[in-house]
């Protein structure tokens, strides 16, 4: 099936009706273009805001009139004319697709979202349109009905399998009432989540504090020469920005002496979408929830976590509940330890109470105490491009993979790099793009995605892309990062590979198009190797050159479990609450979405100092992607990656190779063209045990 019904569901949406007559004329439109004549590079250099809607209604015509050869054909359904025919069927809409949408969360700028809120609507009734179509889906659902005399190869068997189920899942096979209110659904949802990210993002703008000079104390030279370079940017010489992305505020809370600057940072930050104006995402949240309910309803499931679960490793909300629970619980009782730890700390300071904005100051303190271990002292040892010669390192090592520069490449934004991806016989594997530094027209948090997944039926190499929101230095400056954002650096990078590797025939079932409790395990795996001795002995220097001392290495490997009951309540507690939240069987008129946390949060007795890691009102996750019921795939993927890791240190090292083979070929390289759960076995050769993840994270 099309890669498009792939895309985040605020990318999934589309069929152009946007005034057309005063745009470029189609033969002179850059993004109509085939890639091969453009160097094989998306040609961003040439793309203009106006050139999008003339593309993407052009995108739909070319799909309609495929898909409409397929349902009209007079032959008899069968899987070339059929199933790998919908593979083909939208070339263009997925390349423009894709061009646009990589854009639009990381430079939104206004001209950018104003064409956003015009196309999504039209991209999901497009998308509903072929799932809904009756014609269509007789030829799918035939296919199907013979499945066992078709004498499929096994992906392509996986390939029927999952059209099906998609087409299925749509609701194609109900009568046509509900089919088009299915699609007026998915409509008004695909609306709704451009507007929650829209929010957020001018929320998270306005969310940015100015603090003085004092106000800084703490805080590293190079952090507040940075944060007052943006400050002069923003006209506000003489003060200090700190903006409300998450490399900067848990910086913030975790060196800022200042108490009442740090509850300032936090409010602003905690507050993003709950503030009672045209920007609260509140009844936002609410409208989607009744509208997942009532698709949910009309394809026969009991709540919208039902219907997501099955389509997963987990299968069920009880399952994805009971490990979550478990880590919970124990995470919970380490945490209310290290509460205390921190009380005796902060009583010399005169508390009598952690808050939300202390914790992380105090943890720093006693991570000090307690390992010699100073994160302001280490940042200066990890600069973005020593972190990044570090994660090509890793690369090479396990995979043999070489990267090499392409200035040649154009990119949407300042900042942007590229670089060519070889493999070690020295044949190209693909292309990596990586925008790594916050913009204030780039949505929260980091992802990867790809330009273009890897494909077996046109031989295109994959284009995948890095975003995260680190810090930008000053001028002149070194880019650092905290250890936290070198893990990030390093996790999406794993996606990355995921999708590099891939070498799967239909691109549907390429790259991370796997299920979401499976898509975080090569991400999260390789988070190990940031971590390894020899690669931060090698990599993790200083601007004089100096390496990182040898004891400061031993005492942040000692730490590494230091604050984990912290860290993994909070990642559970936004679990927990996301899963419960969709497990709802109704919605009163009087619903409040932060009444709702509210009281999880007190069922669960997550300690008021801790908190959710994402709140709803600003928990993307949920709202402006495909995580909502999901949200617990970061702990079912840890469970295989902490296990998966276990093979390499049984085999004797991080490096072995045998190892990283089997991984690469029985992983990485498989997408989605078999059942996951035969992927683990076929790498693992056994279930997957939890041990691992309970002893990483010091929680036995």
């Amino acid at each position: 099936m099309s890669r498009l019904l792939f895309l985040p569901l605020a990318a999934v949406t589309m069929s152009v009706t946007a005034p057309v007559a005063a745009a470029p004329a189609i033969a002179a439109n850059p993004l109509l273009v085939e890639w091969s004549q453009t160097n094989d590079l998306p040609p961003y250099d040439l793309i203009r805001p106006e050139h999008y809607e003339p593309a993407f209604a052009e995108g739909i015509r070319q799909a309609q009139t495929a898909l409409d050869a397929i349902s009209g054909n007079s032959a008899p359904p069968d899987f070339a004319n059929t199933i790998e025919a919908l593979e083909r069927a939208e070339p263009l809409l997925d390349r423009v697709s894709a061009t646009f949408f990589t854009v639009a969360g990381a430079d939104s700028r206004p001209d950018i979202q104003q064409i956003e809120a015009r196309i999504t609507p039209e991209l999901s009734r497009f998308s509903s349109s072929m799932l809904l179509d009756p014609k269509l889906f007789a030829r799918v659902d035939a296919v199907w009905k013979q499945r066992d005399q078709l004498n499929l190869s096994p992906e392509q068997a996986r390939l029927l399998e999952i059209t099906h189920r998609r087409f299925v899942r749509a609701g194609a096979a109900l009568p046509e009432a509900q089919r088009n209110r299915l699609a007026a659904i998915d409509t008004e949802v695909s609306q709704l989540q451009v507007e929650f990210s829209q929010n957020l993002l001018a929320d998270q703008k306005a969310a940015d504090a100015f603090l003085t000079k004092a106000e800084m104390s703490g805080l590293p030279p190079a952090t507040i020469t940075a944060a007052a370079t943006k400050a002069v940017a923003a006209g506000k010489a003489g003060m200090y920005l700190i903006s409300s992305s998450r490399s900067d505020v848990e910086n913030f809370l975790t060196l800022a002496d200042d108490r009442n600057a740090r509850r300032k940072i936090f409010t602003a930050f905690n507050q993003r979408g709950d503030n009672g104006d045209a920007r609260d995402n509140n009844a936002l949240i609410t409208r989607m929830l009744r509208l997942r309910l009532e698709k949910a309803k009309l394809l026969g499931y009991a709540n919208h976590a039902d219907y997501v679960l099955e389509d997963s490793m987990a299968k069920t909300p009880a399952a994805a509940n009971e490990l979550l629970t478990r880590v919970y619980t124990a995470a919970r009782n380490r945490a209310i330890r290290e509460e205390a730890d921190l009380l005796v700390l902060a009583k010399a300071d005169g508390l009598t109470k952690i808050e939300p904005w202390d914790w992380r100051y105090y943890s720093e303190k006693l991570r000090r105490d307690r390992y010699a271990f100073d994160a302001n002292q280490l940042q200066q040892y990890l600069p973005l491009d020593g972190m990044v010669d570090a994660l090509f390192e890793s690369a090479r090592r396990l995979f043999g993979l070489t990267f090499a520069p392409r200035a040649d490449a154009p990119v949407y934004a300042d900042g942007v790099r590229v670089w060519e991806v070889k493999k070690a016989d020295g044949q190209q594997l693909g292309l990596f793009y990586a925008d790594w530094f916050a913009r204030d027209t780039k949505r929260p948090g980091a992802w990867m995605n790809a330009l273009r997944p890897q494909n077996g039926l046109t031989g295109a190499k994959p284009i995948v892309v890095n975003n995260a929101n680190f810090t930008p230095p000053a001028p002149g400056e070194r880019a650092t990062l905290t250890f936290d954002d070198a893990e990030t650096l390093f996790h999406e990078f794993g996606h990355a590979l995921h999708g590099l590797f891939s070498r799967t025939r239909y691109p549907s079932l390429a790259g991370t198009a796997v299920y979401r409790d499976f898509v975080e395990f090569p991400s999260q795996i390789n988070e190990h190797w940031v971590s390894e001795p020899d690669i931060l002995s090698k990599y993790a220097r200083n601007a004089d050159g100096d390496p990182l001392p040898p004891e400061l290495l031993t005492n942040l490997l000692k730490a590494r479990t230091f604050n984990q009951g912290y860290l993994t309540v909070q990642q559970l507690a936004s679990a927990l609450v996301d899963m419960k939240l969709h497990q709802q069987a109704e919605f009163p008129e009087d619903f409040s979405p932060r009444v709702f946390e509210q009281q999880t949060l007190l069922e669960l007795q997550v300690p008021e100092a801790v908190g959710m890691r994402h709140r709803l009102a600003h928990f993307s996750h949920l709202f402006d992607g495909g995580y909502h019921a999901g949200y617990y795939a970061y702990t079912w993927a840890e469970v295989l990656e902490a296990d998966a890791f276990d093979a390499f240190t049984e085999a004797g090292s991080a490096w072995d190779q045998p190892t990283a083979t089997r991984y690469r070929a029985e992983i990485l390289e498989r997408g989605n063209s078999r059942d996951p759960a035969e992927s683990w076995l076929a790498f693992r050769g056994r279930e997957p045990l939890p041990d691992a993840l309970l002893r990483n994270r010091g929680l036995e």
